[in-house]
């Protein structure tokens, strides 16, 4: 716990949920350990371990992907949201502060029902995304064009929130997303185009999802954003569209609207615009912020900005996450084949800039005050 506090970060913790041991019990004990005052039975004993003051844990998920039925306590929506509120009750009458998040789906029939047995104690709902290999069936467009897929997903969980629980206000977590590809190709530039396109869509839908993380972070599966090896250490293409877009994340959405060419898929539809773009303002309102994906993997786009309702400085920055070809990739011989630049433009009400082929940038825009 320590080394998170250290980075600023904050901890959610999973509980098991009734399999191979897992008790209600066992839950409020954890709650205890990690919140509980020193004077109290599990307070003592992290006492002993050597921290004395509580943890204040606020982010507890119960289960993991429990619709899985290779996972610990695998069960049907209805089951599941049952043992959820058993477990939130004993865990809330050890510390009634905490926070829920409870297992969703891309199947709205279990969130169907799990919002509907359980939404009253439900802060959270999880909901995983991985697209690989198998579901592109052979065609590399239908990986650009996937994150829309999930906007039009996001608007449905929406509606099943207005139409359960119109007084509730649950956000979504999307607490693992990731790619299954050849590593290649994990670590390459056509990687971070889709997470630079689903990060997009994240902000867009950012009143209704709340958190999102990929999978994993170091090493694991399916190749975590940070590989360490004995002798070397890299960064994936995703980890640096993740450092760019939280180094220019803004805190007020702006209203964008695109004109871009499309192109066709043969699973993930037609007519999708090859260019996606997001724009906020910074909390502190001196700086607007333009993320802009190019998925055009021949062409570079010149593309003119017409800012309407604010006066900008002359001085503008310019931030790119770019590759000579779609292909290359990091590694450990290669840890910087992409890697990110920056440079000074020149902006006003209307201007123009090129966004390069098969890129990611971030426009910073100086706001006159």
């Amino acid at each position: 716990m320590q080394p998170v506090s250290a980075v600023g970060a904050e901890p959610t913790i999973t509980i098991n949920v009734e399999g191979r041991g897992a008790t209600v019990e066992e839950a409020a004990a954890w709650v205890e350990y990690c919140n509980g005052p020193a004077t109290s039975r599990y307070g003592r004993l992290r006492a002993r371990h050597g921290q004395s003051e509580p943890y204040n844990i606020k982010l507890w998920e119960i289960g993991n992907e429990i619709w899985g039925s290779s996972v610990r306590g695998h069960s049907d929506a209805q089951t599941y949201a049952q043992n959820f509120n058993r477990y939130v009750r004993a865990m809330r009458a050890v510390d009634p502060t905490l926070k829920f998040i409870a297992v969703g789906d891309n199947n709205m029939n279990w969130n169907r029902w799990v919002l509907k047995e359980a939404g009253t104690n439900i802060d959270y709902l999880a909901i995983h995304h991985y697209y690989g290999r198998g579901e592109m069936a052979g065609d590399a467009m239908n990986l650009m064009a996937r994150p829309l897929f999930y906007e039009g997903f996001y608007e449905q969980v929406a509606q099943l929130l207005r139409e359960l629980l119109p007084d509730r206000q649950i956000r979504l977590a999307i607490n693992e997303w990731g790619l299954d590809l050849p590593l290649e190709r994990q670590y390459s530039m056509e990687a971070a185009l889709y997470g630079a396109r689903l990060m997009n869509v994240f902000e867009r839908r950012g009143a209704l999802v709340e958190m999102s993380a990929v999978s994993d972070l170091v090493n694991g599966w399916p190749g975590g954003i940070i590989q360490a090896g004995r002798n070397g250490v890299f960064v994936s293409p995703i980890y640096l569209v993740n450092q760019v877009y939280n180094e220019y994340r803004g805190s007020e959405r702006l209203n964008l609207k695109t004109g871009s060419p499309v192109f066709d898929t043969s699973k993930e539809g037609r007519n999708v615009p090859y260019l996606d773009a997001v724009a906020s303002r910074s909390a502190d309102g001196k700086n607007i912020y333009i993320k802009a994906v190019n998925t055009d993997q021949r062409n570079d786009f010149l593309t003119q900005i017409n800012l309407i309702g604010a006066t900008v400085l002359p001085l503008a920055e310019m931030t790119i996450i770019s590759a000579p070809s779609l292909q290359s990739s990091n590694s450990f011989t290669h840890p910087e084949a992409i890697s990110i630049t920056r440079a000074s433009i020149h902006a006003k009400k209307t201007f123009t800039i090129t966004l390069p082929k098969h890129s990611v940038s971030v426009i910073t825009l100086n706001l006159r005050r």
